[in-house]
């Protein structure tokens, strides 16, 4: 597992897409059956998938996706340092990819809104989500904090410091001019 994982970081730092996506779909393996070799360089291997979200080839960028989706399903909330990066920039693929790309990045949020802490989940939303500029984020950020406040329960959440300013959202998306995202 040791030695694949090596091979794919290099498949990943090749110029040849094709090499890209076979670095990928092997990471996203080791992540379904042998996870603990990811952890102890979780932070490198989240990097370098990280950076072929936004690859021109779509097919690299739906891989990335479904990689990190792969990681949020058997990690965890051991992928709570990175939910903040991970949801800025596939929120952005919610917008100008294809359809394919953003159900991808849409599926994989919702995975890791089932899987990571809570409170994490709720921050990374709030931060990059609701205050885009393009409705097709806004949409999905209130839809996925719908989903973790229903997963949280109203009456754990009343008297917290998160409870304020997700009101605060909530008027927020309520006002917003596109119907889909009230």
């Amino acid at each position: 597992p040791q030695q694949s994982l090596l091979q794919a970081l290099s498949l990943l730092g090749s110029d040849d897409w094709e090499k890209k996506e076979k670095g990928l779909v092997s990471i996203k393996h080791l992540a379904g059956s042998h996870s603990e070799v990811l952890l102890s360089r979780l932070r490198d291997i989240c990097l370098a998938v990280i950076s072929e979200v936004t690859n021109l080839r779509s097919k690299v960028s739906y891989s990335a996706i479904v990689t990190l989706g792969e990681f949020f399903a058997t990690l965890k909330k051991d992928m709570d340092s990175e939910v903040d990066e991970v949801v800025r920039v596939i929120l952005r693929m919610l917008c100008n990819s294809p359809e394919f790309v953003e159900k991808a990045a849409s599926r994989t949020l919702g995975i890791m809104v089932e899987n990571v802490t809570p409170a994490r989940a709720m921050t990374a939303l709030l931060d990059s989500g609701v205050k885009s500029r393009h409705a097709q984020v806004r949409k999905c950020a209130a839809e996925l904090l719908l989903s973790l406040l229903e997963k949280i329960g109203v009456t754990e959440l009343a008297g917290t410091a998160r409870a304020g300013r997700l009101a605060h959202a909530a008027g927020t998306l309520a006002q917003d001019c596109h119907k889909d995202t009230r």
